[in-house]
């Protein structure tokens, strides 16, 4: 009777410990699945074009970026937060996840439309700060 005991604690143990460990598992196969983004020579941000058409989150590699500390990942992509669009990145990983922010202006935009807005914020940081901008100092 008492080694059913033990077996019954044994499989109770054993199956708190994996649902945890399941549902990590869960949670990084759902980031793997994002529409991609990419980060052009020029610095544009380019939404993948076969995404959902309601698509609002994207993952972008960052690894041609060659930034080595979350300060100046974070620094980098601080130019163009703003109320539409915010970039949060993962050093660790060289990735960022972009996520976009519809507001009533935006609601109906189309990812031609985002990617219009992102490219223009480039063009816009080059034009008040000159061409040739090191985004990750100050």
């Amino acid at each position: 009777m008492k080694s059913t005991s033990s077996f019954y604690k044994i499989i109770f143990l054993f199956i708190i410990f994996l649902l945890p460990l399941n549902s990590l598992l869960a949670q990084n196969a759902d980031s793997k699945e994002l529409p991609k983004a990419y980060i052009t020579n020029e610095l544009y941000v380019m939404l993948d074009g076969d995404s959902p058409l309601d698509a609002k989150v994207f993952e972008a590699d960052i690894l041609k970026l060659h930034l080595t500390t979350i300060e100046q990942a974070n620094r980098f992509f601080s130019f163009f937060n703003d109320s539409s669009v915010t970039f949060q990145t993962n050093i660790i990983t060289q990735k960022v996840i972009v996520t976009l922010i519809s507001d009533s202006e935006k609601q109906n935009w189309n990812l031609e439309n985002w990617g219009e807005y992102l490219k223009k914020k480039i063009y816009n940081q080059r034009k008040q700060l000159g061409y040739f901008i090191d985004f990750t100092k100050k």
